[in-house]
């Protein structure tokens, strides 16, 4: 309550809000003061709040987003709304990078589908429907997979672990089933050596020298052998020139025979009426 004083005083108005001298807004509605270098490595981007507004018109927010926070200098949440998290555009992508990714475009992919059907006449929902369908069991075997919790949920990474382990241990009980196998037989080569480091060095000498003069004469035989093979060849190929030849002959002598005769009997009948006249 006023004091009484001051009751009944000219220049006083009642019952009007209160007025402040400064033009200024109350502290706790006064922006917080920002402090931009100059410097010019440091490009300066003009943001346009009309175009963000424009670019952003008409979208809406789906998921749980909180921007209860003051965007200032100290302390900025951003944006919390997705659990999904996208590799930046020139940046290579990781294994679930790219399972999110394509998560998120067969779920675009679904709403443009389904806003395609709702424009689109009777025959051709029947296609838009059947497009749906595939598009739903093709997200839900990727969703299946369940990358983000980890491979040791999934089933089939288990077994595939389950089948490696047990082949690598049937690998190991069969190379040790070969190391069994082989036992004697090395055992037998040692025996082998042992016998061949007995015999002297003078009787391995004289026995590889009569093997070299084997092998020798055997090259010899085997280059002996294709030069008679080659001659053989040479040989069968001029036999078969000379019955080519000598069938053109006999051709030829046939051809002439035929003709003497002829020429002979032409000259009798001549002859023959010669004598009649």
């Amino acid at each position: 309550m006023a004091d009484p004083k001051y009751e009944n005083l000219p220049g006083i108005a009642y019952d009007q809000p209160d007025v402040y001298e400064t033009g200024d807004l109350p502290e706790a509605d006064q922006p917080d003061p920002t402090e931009e270098e100059e410097n010019e490595c440091i490009e300066q981007l003009h943001l346009s709040v009309k175009d963000s507004f424009n670019k952003f018109k008409g979208r809406f927010l789906t998921g749980a987003v909180d921007f209860s926070d003051r965007l200032s200098r100290k302390s900025r949440i951003g944006y919390r709304a997705g659990e999904w998290e996208l590799a930046a555009e020139g940046e290579p992508e990781t294994i679930l990078e790219r399972y999110n990714r394509l998560r998120c475009e067969f779920s675009e992919l679904l709403e443009q589908v389904t806003e395609q059907q709702n424009k689109a006449t009777e025959s051709e929902k029947d296609e838009y429907t059947k497009l749906a369908v595939q598009i739903n069991s093709t997200k839900k075997l990727l969703e299946e997979l369940k990358l983000e919790e980890g491979e040791q949920i999934d089933p089939k990474a288990e077994k595939l672990k389950e089948y490696l382990s047990s082949s690598s241990k049937k690998k190991q009980g069969e190379l040790v089933t070969a190391h069994l196998k082989l036992k004697p037989e090395v055992n037998e080569l040692y025996k082998l050596l042992r016998q061949i480091d007995g015999i002297s060095h003078s009787e391995i000498l004289e026995r590889m020298e009569a093997l070299e003069a084997l092998h020798n004469q055997a090259s010899n035989f085997g280059k002996s052998l294709t030069e008679l093979e080659t001659l053989q060849t040479t040989i069968a190929s001029g036999v078969q020139n000379n019955k080519e030849l000598l069938q053109g002959v006999q051709e030829v002598f046939a051809h002439n025979v035929d003709s003497v005769n002829k020429e002979i009997k032409k000259l009798d009948e001549r002859i023959s009426k010669l004598a009649a006249a």
